[in-house]
């Protein structure tokens, strides 16, 4: 009797275990979802808010430059003419007077550039027929701070959509308040801003004066009420951004996950009926699991066979130049059941190395045919692009755009440019790697999502260089999450010790069995090192001396900046000063081409960067003319006058030399 109860008993307990999965695993993953609709609205409020930066840095390069250049009027249309080309998104640029200090004593004057069309500047004084003293954004200027005021929008005679003005205090070279400086962008390119951050097609955007007044709008905001909605005060100005998502997002996506959640409940009560129907076949049946859960043993093992064949072989070096190692690679994949959800792959490509570990959401067969597809998808993109933001995007957009069942990868993609020790990596949500140089620490990680959730998700690129000896240890959560007998779990802080001993896979691997000892393995594990053995060299790169070459260098020298650890503000200076640089090569040097060199100044850190423009021009020394010549016209000044002085403003130091006929223009930029 017991026997024949035994069926019964187990079949009604799987009904109500599975009740209870279906109704945890549905808060879960509510909850998740909101998670993620609100880290969206972060991304966007940030996206705006970067935007809203190069306004106010507009008016502080106006106010920065101004002092060296006020004894003429001409250089006071070639600065606001040359910001205003710096920043595409302005509509003008301007210096008001304070009539008292003006040059033209005891009359408005405020030389400004306006951009009539696309890609036309003007200058003009509006001073002589607009009484800007009576102006918000004069009058704000002067009462605030020296941080600067923002106008609300007002409408402007030569323009026929409404605009805003950032305005800040401009002092002479004796610290004397003589004016204020202005920066316009129109009401039209502030909605256009807001469409473009929206997370989702029926989102609404919306921005309030700090009077709670609605400035602009995008989006249907009839039901706002009914959103998910995020308010943020916009640090640089007095306004309020408010993001408001529809609930019909996180139902849209449970319903899905509900579904197939509740398939396989009422799956589970037909199981009921059928075990209920075949009690008196017991034995049969037993016979039959046993036969199948055999063949499918079978099969698990070829699986596994064909699952790890996929990865490159382990401990394979890489080596260029005859038989000298510039690189040397390492990985490990030990997976908790026949088959698993980690992944690694590496590939070599020329003098870049291309590399990726990850682990997929779940265990089992669909977290092995997931990882499949990711090692297939990251192989066929290391083919075609050079990014790892590239790589891993498009990755991303394949995974999720056909993922019902929500799976997810964790994904660290890199490119290693190995004689410069040049790593640009993409971390999509993946454990923090471990760089061991003078001191182990873990590399610095913006958190970006996992791949298979947002195919339209923009990720963001980081860096690092590398030095002769330095080792990186990527790994899976299956190591620092392992647990010991008495349940204790490894922790990275432990980890890290471990590694500092011996970045070695096979040693390292030793030690975290040693830890967990006789306890189960309960994930995936995946180890990976790479060790750079060769000396670095400096990124050397020439080309013909032609502007239109300049957007090559302009992106080596933006990986390396990157690599370097310059923040992404000072890193564009830095291209602003070096395009000076460039400019002043193509217009005067008259040489066949051009030579870009980058190092990296390291101590225990990275310290600086040392550029190096060369060029077998004419003897020319451009540090001669720092000093503005206001006999020549204005386009011919910026570039030989203001283009120095503000290389000279952003650099740290600049040197010129000429030997063997080649000029030898050196700048250094401190980090």
């Amino acid at each position: 009797m017991k026997k024949k109860s035994l069926p019964i008993v187990c079949a009604v307990f799987l009904v109500v275990a599975m009740t209870l999965q279906f109704v945890v695993s549905y808060s879960r993953e509510k909850k998740e979802l909101v998670n993620q609709i609100e880290y969206k609205m972060e991304l966007a409020h940030k996206d705006f808010i970067f935007e809203v930066f190069d306004v106010v840095e507009a008016t502080e390069d106006i106010s920065r430059f101004f002092p060296e250049f006020t004894d003429d009027s001409e250089e006071l249309y070639a600065l606001v003419e040359m910001v205003l080309s710096h920043f595409p998104d302005l509509y003008c640029c301007y210096v008001a007077f304070i009539p008292e200090h003006s040059p033209k004593k005891g009359h408005r004057y405020a030389p400004c550039a306006f951009r009539k069309e696309k890609d036309t500047i003007q200058t003009y004084d509006f001073g002589v027929h607009v009484p800007y003293l009576e102006r918000d954004w004069y009058t704000g200027a002067l009462e605030s701070d020296d941080n600067g005021y923002w106008s609300l929008p007002y409408n402007d005679s030569d323009h026929e959509d409404p605009i805003f003005t950032h305005s800040q205090k401009v002092y002479d070279k004796n610290g004397k308040l003589v004016g204020v400086a202005g920066a316009d962008c129109t009401l039209e390119w502030t909605k256009q801003m807001l469409e473009d951050i929206m997370p989702y097609d029926d989102a609404v955007c919306q921005l309030f004066s700090k009077d709670g007044t609605l400035i602009v709008a995008c989006g249907n905001v009839e039901h706002i009420n009914d959103m998910i909605v995020c308010r943020k005060q916009l640090s640089p100005t007095d306004m309020q951004l408010v993001i408001g998502v529809p609930k019909h997002h996180i139902s849209d996506a449970i319903t899905g996950i509900s579904l197939i959640t509740l398939s396989v409940l009422l799956s589970g009560i037909l199981v009921v009926g059928l075990l209920l129907r075949h009690i008196k076949k017991e034995h049969d049946a037993f016979v039959r699991v046993e036969t199948a859960s055999k063949v499918m043993e079978k099969e698990m093992q070829i699986a596994s066979g064909i699952q790890l064949g996929m990865l490159p072989n382990k401990g394979k070096r890489l080596k260029v130049k005859g038989e000298r190692e510039d690189v040397q690679i390492d990985a490990k994949l030990i997976p908790m059941r026949e088959v698993g959800g980690d992944l690694y792959d590496y590939f070599r490509k020329g003098e870049d190395l291309f590399f990726i570990i990850g682990d997929v959401s779940g265990k089992g067969v669909p977290a092995a045919m997931f990882m499949s597809a990711t090692v297939n998808l990251f192989r066929s993109a290391v083919q075609r692009l050079q990014s790892p933001k590239a790589i891993i995007e498009e990755m991303n957009h394949v995974l999720s755009d056909n993922n019902p069942s929500l799976m997810f990868v964790t994904a660290f993609v890199g490119r290693l440019h190995v004689p410069t020790g040049e790593l640009l990596y993409c971390n999509a949500a993946h454990c923090k790697p471990i760089h061991l140089r003078f001191t182990t620490d873990t590399l610095p990680i913006v958190p970006n999502m996992p791949l298979g959730f947002d195919g339209k998700f923009r990720f963001v690129e980081q860096g690092v260089l590398l030095g002769k000896g330095d080792s990186i240890v990527f790994y899976t959560d299956g190591i620092t999450e392992a647990r010991n007998e008495k349940r204790e779990m490894l922790g990275l802080e432990r980890w890290t010790k471990i590694v500092e001993r011996s970045p070695q896979v096979e040693s390292l691997l030793a030690e975290v069995k040693t830890f967990i000892g006789n306890a189960e393995q309960t994930d995936d594990i995946t180890l990976m090192t790479i060790r750079k053995t060769d000396a670095v060299e400096p990124l050397t790169l020439r080309v013909e001396n032609r502007m239109d070459c300049w957007p090559e260098l302009r992106a080596a020298l933006h990986d390396y900046g990157l690599c370097a650890g310059m923040e992404l503000r000072a890193l564009k200076k830095t291209e602003v000063a070096i395009e000076e640089a460039v400019v002043n090569i193509v217009k005067y040097s008259q040489a066949e081409w051009m030579e870009l060199e980058i190092r990296g100044l390291m101590d225990e850190r990275m310290s600086g960067l040392e550029v190096t423009l060369r060029d077998n021009g004419v003897a020319f020394d451009p540090t001669k003319r720092a000093e503005v010549d206001t006999e020549q016209v204005t386009a011919e000044r910026q570039i030989g006058g203001l283009g120095i002085a503000l290389l000279h403003k952003i650099a740290d130091e600049v040197r010129y030399s000429r030997t063997n006929e080649i000029n030898e223009l050196t700048i250094l930029k401190n980090l």
